[in-house]
C-alpha cells in the first residue's frame, strides 16, 4: 500500500513538473509579439511575464523535490540502490544542470523589448527541458 503511494506521489509530481514546463512554454509563446517589438505596454508585460516565471519556479521547486524525496524513499525502502535507479538519478540531475545553466547563460541576459532571434532562446531552453523529460520517459518505459 504504501509502495503505491509513494509511486503515486513520484509520478504525480513528475507529470506536475512536465506539464508546467509545458504551461510556461504556452505562456512565453503569447508574450512572443508583445516582448519582441515596442509596440504596447512592454515594461508591463515583461514584468506580468517574470512575474508568472517566479510563480512558476516556486511551483516547479516544490514538485521537483517530490519527485527527488519520493524517488530516493522508493531507492530506499522498495527498489534498493541499483544502477537502474542510479541511472535515473544521474540523469534528473544531468536535466537540473543542464536547465539552470541554460537559463544563466542565455534567458537572464535578456531584456525586453528584443529582437526575435534573441527571443528564440526561450524556445532553447524548453528543448533541453522536454528533450530531458522525453530521454527520462523512454529510459524509464524501455530501459528495464
Amino acid at each position: 500500500m504504501y509502495y503505491q503511494f509513494l509511486l503515486l506521489v513520484h509520478v504525480v509530481c513528475f507529470a506536475l513538473w512536465m506539464g508546467a514546463v509545458a504551461a510556461s512554454l504556452l505562456v512565453v509563446r503569447t508574450f512572443e509579439s508583445r516582448l519582441t517589438t515596442i509596440v504596447g505596454d512592454v515594461t508591463s508585460d515583461a514584468a506580468l511575464l517574470r512575474a508568472y516565471i517566479r510563480r512558476e519556479v516556486k511551483f516547479v521547486d516544490v514538485v521537483f523535490a517530490g519527485v527527488l524525496v519520493s524517488g530516493i524513499v522508493l531507492a530506499q525502502l522498495y527498489t534498493g540502490w541499483t544502477s537502474w535507479v542510479l541511472t535515473k538519478i544521474g540523469l534528473f540531475v544531468a536535466q537540473f544542470v543542464a536547465t539552470m545553466a541554460y537559463i544563466q547563460v542565455f534567458i537572464r541576459p535578456l531584456t525586453y523589448p528584443c529582437p526575435p532571434h534573441l527571443y528564440r532562446r526561450w524556445y532553447g531552453l524548453f528543448a533541453v527541458s522536454l528533450g530531458f523529460f522525453a530521454i527520462m520517459l523512454i529510459v524509464v518505459f524501455f530501459g528495464r
